[in-house]
């Protein structure tokens, strides 16, 4: 069954449910390491141990229970009327069966296992999204603890399903909006940049930074809609200054997933402003290494439009672990962020000779070096004799919201709840 046919059949299942009082279940479950399988024995092969897999799901659950495929690897299980404790002995049951299986594969025999996420209605979800989250969150945690089990999402703690009612709340009101920090010139000690970094602003008047919901927003599969709102804000703050400095934003491998969204961006910024325009400055795209670990090739193609259009590549995160020169080779990296990590131990000589290497390659590419998480004198000393260019932190200010932007979102959202209607400023378009 395909995910389409799955989503109506879990929107039936949910009405029922609603009406007649009566729980029902979910079982997610994705083959552990499969990617290794697929590489290792081709597609065709591949291709037979879902088949295999899907089957003995149809079997264990018996009649009356409906399965397919959610994802590529991960399937999804349907039990109408169905306590929580039997969905959690459906689901080892499951477990077993999936790894008994002996799959044959040329001269060779294929043995695989499988992690499972669980979560019952209306216990782990009052909707079918907040369900499906709760699934999600519970198959992430089998996976983290070692694969081949079963977690249920009663299991989980509370606060990332809180966090995540926040997350959809905020993205639903249009309270995520984009903290702005300076960068600074190292030489000169002008701002001439700033970041825009995702804020959730509260009705009760907070400001909740993105260490505390971007766990969430990973879980729940919400990244692409926090990029894609900061990214509109961001085009709208560089229209409207366009004598002022360089914006840097960031570009998750989540939205790079969302390529219809992609296309509105760059129809959005092609209506807002041309960047070959005197005082217009850089509208700078961040990627992490770790998008391009994933996908160099994917995330270059996604991204040749804006640049092609006059936009610029920073390569965020440089020297946290994954770090590949030949990203500086293949891509036209304009700015080059010196991992916070690495700044925050640039005291040791070992570490500053190796970010005087990076800078060393950075100048002979032409490329401009950015420290970031600077919070001491000490390491702007530094970094100015080592010759980094730009660098932002603490030490030269934090992110701040605007303050009439911030309240106006949260009146919004006051009008919002109370059932009134506005004309929403963003509107998050479905992937």
């Amino acid at each position: 069954m395909s995910r389409t046919r799955l989503s109506k059949a879990l929107g039936l299942a949910h009405s029922r449910s609603e009406k007649s009082g009566k729980p029902y279940a979910v079982i997610l479950f994705s083959i552990d390491r499969f990617r290794l399988l697929n590489h290792r024995f081709g597609y065709a092969v591949a291709n037979r141990v879902l088949n295999r897999v899907a089957e003995t799901a149809r079997l264990t659950l018996g009649r009356g229970r409906t399965v397919g495929r959610w994802g590529s690897d991960e399937f999804l299980c349907l039990l109408p009327d169905c306590e929580p404790r039997e969905v959690i002995g459906r689901a080892r049951a499951l477990a077993d069966a999936i790894s008994g299986l002996v799959i044959p594969a040329g001269s060779e025999v294929i043995n695989v296992t499988a992690s499972f996420g669980t979560a019952s209605s209306p216990d782990n979800g009052a909707t079918v999204q907040e369900l499906m989250n709760a699934a999600d969150e519970a198959l992430l945690q089998a996976k983290s603890h070692g694969r081949n089990r079963v977690f249920s999402a009663a299991d989980l703690p509370n606060r990332i399903f809180k966090m995540g009612a926040v997350l959809e709340a905020a993205l639903r009101e249009d309270r995520v909006v984009p903290a702005y920090q300076p960068i600074v010139d190292l030489v000169t000690n002008r701002v001439v940049a700033e970041e825009a970094l995702a804020r959730i602003v509260t009705v009760d008047g907070l400001v909740l930074a993105a260490d505390e919901f971007i766990e969430a927003a990973s879980q729940f599969r919400l990244t692409y809609k926090i990029d894609w709102t900061v990214l509109l804000s961001a085009l709208a703050r560089h229209q409207h200054r366009p004598a002022g400095i360089t914006h840097f934003v960031n570009i998750s491998s989540d939205l790079l997933r969302h390529p219809r969204l992609l296309i509105e961006l760059l129809a959005s910024a092609k209506l807002h402003f041309v960047p070959d325009l005197p005082g217009i400055k850089p509208f700078v795209i961040e990627v992490t290494e770790r998008e391009l670990l994933d996908n160099t090739k994917l995330t270059r193609e996604r991204l040749a439009p804006f640049l092609e259009f006059g936009m610029q590549l920073a390569l965020d995160d440089f020297g946290s672990g994954y770090s590949s020169f030949q990203y500086l080779a293949d891509l036209p990296v304009s700015f080059l962020k010196i991992d916070g990590r690495l700044i925050s131990r640039i005291h040791e000589p070992k570490v500053r000779s190796i970010i005087r290497g990076i800078q060393a390659v950075a100048s002979e590419l032409n490329i401009t070096t950015l420290a970031e998480y600077v919070e001491t004198e000490q390491q702007v000393d530094i970094l100015r004799q080592v010759g980094v260019r730009w660098a932002q932190g603490h030490f030269f200010g934090t992110a701040v919201v605007d303050e009439s932007v911030a309240e106006q979102r949260r009146a919004m959202s006051v009008n919002w709840a109370q059932g009134y209607y506005y004309l929403k400023p963003v509107v998050v378009p479905a992937p």
